[in-house]
């Protein structure tokens, strides 16, 4: 009997600066994560202008369509470069599909604060 792997998408926004290689070298990071995770990725949504939200749209419909609960993006600005905003961006995203969002690398800068309180069990 086969098992089905849990549907998870990828989204990427094309950060000023990015070439194509590196976009592509994202969708693999995302990819790759997914697999070895036990996700199978249909789709990985990419924002081509960093300014916009199409593909962010089309990638909370899709979900919304194909019930996916679960999103996985390459690191936390890959949803704003600002990072409060990033973790608002997070958690809009996960109460629009009822889920959650994953991240390929956790190690990307973030600023000191989040990190004091991460350690500290949220608490300041």
């Amino acid at each position: 009997m086969t098992t089905l792997k849990p549907l998870i998408y990828g989204y990427v926004r094309a950060l000023p600066g990015l070439s194509s290689q590196e976009i592509d070298r994202l969708r693999g990071d995302v990819a790759t994560f997914a697999f070895r995770e036990g996700f199978a990725l249909p789709e990985v949504f990419i924002e081509h202008t960093w300014t916009r939200v199409a593909a962010w749209e089309a990638l909370v419909n899709a979900c919304r369509r194909d019930q996916v609960r679960d999103v996985i993006v390459p690191s936390w600005d890959h949803l704003n470069k600002i990072y409060s905003l990033s973790f608002i961006a997070q958690k809009v995203l996960q109460d629009a599909i009822g889920g959650r969002v994953w991240f390929v690398s956790t190690d990307t800068e973030a600023p000191s604060w989040r990190l004091a309180t991460s350690q500290n069990g949220g608490q300041p």
